[in-house]
């Protein structure tokens, strides 16, 4: 699995939509937009969160 800036991920659990990101210091998060406000996920290394998108999300 390879991870991209960009890329779309539904949550297998709750059905939302998530988009990933990465910040400038190469740490990972998931963003959420409901009702036009965006809200990031916890960051994570690489690796952490190959672990929670393999676990938890769908590719969309």
């Amino acid at each position: 699995m390879r991870l991209r800036n960009g890329d779309l991920y539904t949550n297998v659990f709750t059905n939302k939509l998530y988009m990933l990101n990465e910040d400038a210091d190469s740490n990972w998060y998931m963003s959420l937009r409901d009702e036009g406000n965006y809200h990031e996920t916890e960051k994570k290394s690489g690796r952490d969160m190959m672990r929670l998108v393999e676990g938890g999300y769908k590719k969309s």
